[in-house]
C-alpha cells in the first residue's frame, strides 16, 4: 500500500510522539509499504529530525481551521495513497478536504472529551467553556468521515462517544523499538535507600503529582524523585525541575522503582499506554501506575507493576511490600516482548489492509 501519515506537530522536537511515529513507518517500509509523512506546524524549523516528513506552515485560532492548505492537498493528490493515515486533530478545511477523497484512519491517543472537561474545571472560565462546546460541536466532523479508528486503549475505542459513529475500531497499545534500549537498571547488593522516580510536565493535573507528594510524606524511608517541575525539596522529596536526558538519566540511574501517571480519573480515564513508562520498562523499572495498562489489559498483571486504586485510601501496607521486594527486581526484555513496536505495527498495518479491502 502507499500510506500518506500527516500529523500536526513540531517534528524537530524528536519528542515521544516523533519517535512512535518514526518507529511505526520503519516498521511500515518494512513490510514493503510505501509512506510519505506530512507534518503541518505554526511555524516549520531547520533543525534535524529522526523523521523525515515534508512541512507546513500553518496559520493559528480560525485562521487555521478554515484556510486550505493548497500545497499539502497538491502533494497527496501526487502521491496517491491508498490510505491516509491521521493522528486524530480537530475539524478544519484541508482535512475535510482529504477525508471526501481519501480512506483514512485515524488514531485516537487519549480520551479528548474528558481532558477539555477537566481543562475547563480547573479553569473555570467562558474561554474555556466556549473551546470545551467548540471542540465537542466539531468532533464529529471529523469521526463520521474517517473509514476506521484505532486507538491506543480498549477503552478510548469502545468509549460511547466514538462507538456511536459505528466506524470499524480496533486498540493497539503504544508499542516501543526494545532494540534501542538496553537495561540500564542494577542492582546492588545492599540498597541504603531506595528511589522512586517520576518524570512529568507543569499544569498536567492527570499526573497527580499531589498524590505522590502525599506518598513521599507517608513513606519517609524512600527518597521520590520529580523531574520537570519545580516544588519545595523535601527530606525525601526532591524536585529537580526541567533537565537535558543526559541529567536526569543519571537520577534514574540512582533509582529503583518508577512511577506513571497517578490521577488519569480526572480525565474520565482509567487505561492508558504512555510511551515514557513503555522506556521504564525497556530500562528495566518496575512501575507503580495509577490506572490500568492496556497492554496488560487482558492478561494477568506482571508482579512489576503495582496500580493503585485511587477509589479508595492508598494501601501503604501493600505499597510497601511492592515496593520492597521489586526495587531487586529487574523487568527483562523478554518479559515486555509483546510491547516491541516491530509486533503491535503488523497488527495496525492488517487493520489498514482489512479498511482498505472494505473488509470489517
Amino acid at each position: 500500500m502507499k500510506i500518506a501519515y500527516i500529523i500536526n506537530h513540531d517534528i524537530t522536537l524528536n519528542d515521544g510522539i516523533i519517535k512512535k511515529i518514526f518507529g511505526q513507518t520503519e516498521v511500515w517500509k518494512s513490510l514493503g509499504h510505501k509512506v510519505n509523512v506530512y507534518a503541518m506546524i505554526h511555524k516549520p524549523k531547520d533543525g534535524n529530525s529522526i523523521l523525515k516528513a515534508k512541512q507546513y506552515s500553518t496559520e493559528t485560532g480560525f485562521k487555521y481551521r478554515f484556510k486550505i492548505q493548497k500545497e499539502l492537498l497538491a502533494d497527496i493528490e501526487n502521491f496517491a495513497p491508498d490510505m491516509v493515515y491521521f493522528r486524530y486533530t480537530t475539524w478544519n478545511r484541508t482535512l475535510s478536504n482529504i477525508l471526501s477523497r481519501y480512506k483514512t484512519i485515524t488514531e485516537l491517543n487519549t480520551y479528548d472529551l474528558g481532558e477539555f472537561w477537566a481543562m475547563f474545571k480547573n479553569e473555570k472560565t467562558l474561554k474555556s467553556l466556549i473551546r470545551y462546546l467548540g471542540y465537542r460541536l466539531l468532533r464529529g466532523n471529523v469521526l463520521s468521515k474517517v473509514d476506521g479508528i484505532i486507538a491506543v486503549t480498549k477503552e478510548i475505542a469502545y468509549h460511547p462517544s466514538n462507538v456511536k459513529y459505528n466506524k470499524p475500531t480496533t486498540f493497539i497499545p503504544n508499542g516501543i523499538n526494545l532494540n534501542e534500549f538496553q537495561t540500564l537498571k542494577e542492582v546492588s547488593p545492599k540498597i541504603d535507600r531506595i528511589g522512586l522516580f517520576f518524570i512529568g510536565s507543569p499544569g498536567t493535573l492527570w499526573h497527580g503529582v499531589d498524590i505522590i507528594e502525599i506518598m513521599a510524606k507517608n513513606l519517609p524511608t524512600y527518597d521520590f524523585h520529580i523531574i520537570g517541575m519545580e516544588g519545595n525539596n523535601t527530606n525525601n522529596l526532591f524536585w529537580h525541575g526541567y533537565l537535558q536526558k543526559d541529567a536526569y538519566m543519571k537520577i534514574l540511574d540512582s533509582c529503583h522503582i518508577c512511577i506513571g501517571s497517578l490521577a488519569l480519573y480526572r480525565n474520565k480515564m482509567n487505561e492508558a499506554c504512555p510511551l515514557k513508562v513503555r522506556e521504564y520498562l525497556a530500562y528495566g523499572y518496575p512501575i507503580i501506575l495509577g490506572y490500568k495498562d492496556s497492554a496488560f489489559i487482558d492478561k494477568a498483571q506482571p508482579s512489576w507493576i503495582y496500580t493503585l486504586d485511587l477509589g479508595k485510601d492508598i494501601d501503604y501496607d501493600k505499597l510497601i511490600h511492592f515496593i520492597e521486594h521489586q526495587a531487586r527486581i529487574i523487568v527483562q526484555h523478554n518479559e515486555i516482548n509483546h510491547i516491541s513496536t516491530e509486533k503491535l505495527e503488523v497488527q495496525r498495518v492488517n487493520f489498514l489492509k482489512k479498511i482498505h479491502n472494505n473488509i470489517h
